[in-house]
């Protein structure tokens, strides 16, 4: 996949393109519709397929109050459009700047970079400051320079809209498979394995505890059944995300015992998946009790993740 960094006139081809534009946090089932409809479009015009997205998420820069927690980091969004086979991405800086721009504006260079012929959208798709880029007033745009307008159709699930919230609401919630359906795929945390308190260790679970952006969307705190993947390789793991409270509390952290597996782990870059909750996190009388209810943990995450293959 080809990799820009702004909409400059020297990228234009000759070559026609289906684009599509939004943040793309998560790369949903929603996202994952618009991406292959735009696909779609370009394999029809004998084109190519163009995705233009922000960094930093928008919302942090107009509201940094309001800044969501990022369900992807940047890599793995990109690598994600990626796979469901766009041919460019353009990630342009976003700032205060950029929020500014008119839609005639962003319209003007989209037609720079790309010879334009489709643009995908869903329904309620809106461009440049003060969303004054409607359907309406692009198809308008089209009319004169070219292209055409194309409005795709929302992903549901339960009669609802899918969207980036519904997902982050469902995590926070706890409910992990609600939102790995949502998304399509299991949530993941990428991240470099730094050394802990060393508690899970002496309770006989030794533990790998993940760095992970604090800008990411963390999972509601709990126990889960999780792959491990390091170097191409998933591994079973039993995973917690929490204060540790049976210790005294603190740090909320994110944290595996990977299951039949004694290698050295620290400063070794890897990607935690999220498959099934199998409890809230909870404060227990004792680490003899603590350390009986690990055994039952990493129990069904041994079966859990045996039924799918994984183990």
């Amino acid at each position: 996949m080809r990799l820009l960094s702004e909409l400059p006139d020297a990228a234009r081809g000759t070559r026609p393109a289906a684009v599509t534009i939004g943040s793309f946090d998560g790369i949903h089932v929603g996202h994952l519709r618009l991406l292959a409809r735009t696909v779609a479009e370009a394999r029809r015009i004998d084109g190519e397929a163009a995705v233009v997205t922000f960094d930093p998420h928008p919302r942090c820069v107009v509201d940094p109050r309001g800044c969501p927690p990022l369900l992807t980091a940047l890599d793995e969004r990109l690598e994600l459009i990626a796979a469901a086979g766009i041919d460019t991405a353009v990630v342009l800086r976003f700032t205060r700047e950029l929020s500014l721009w008119s839609a005639e504006r962003f319209v003007a260079g989209l037609c720079g970079a790309f010879a334009l012929r489709r643009l995908v959208s869903g329904p309620g798709f809106a461009l440049g400051s003060g969303r004054t880029g409607t359907i309406e007033y692009l198809r308008g745009e089209g009319a004169k320079r070219g292209f055409r307008v194309i409005t795709a159709a929302p992903a549901r699930q339960d009669g609802v809209r899918v969207s980036s919230g519904r997902v982050r609401d469902a995590l926070a919630a706890g409910r992990l498979g609600e939102a790995n359906r949502l998304l399509g795929r299991p949530y993941s945390l990428a991240g470099t394995v730094g050394r802990g308190s060393q508690i899970g260790r002496r309770l006989g679970f030794p533990t790998a505890n993940l760095t992970v952006d604090p800008a990411r969307c963390l999972p509601a705190t709990g126990v889960y059944a999780t792959w491990f993947e390091l170097e191409g390789q998933r591994l079973a793991a039993a995973s917690s995300v929490g204060y540790r409270p049976t210790f005294g509390g603190g740090t909320l952290t994110v944290e595996a015992h990977v299951l039949d597996y004694s290698a050295d782990l620290y400063g070794q870059k890897a990607r935690l998946w999220f498959l099934r909750r199998l409890r809230a996190e909870r404060m227990f009388s004792s680490e003899r009790t603590l350390a009986r209810q690990m055994v039952r943990d990493v129990d069904r995450t041994r079966t859990l993740l045996q039924a799918v293959g994984a183990a």
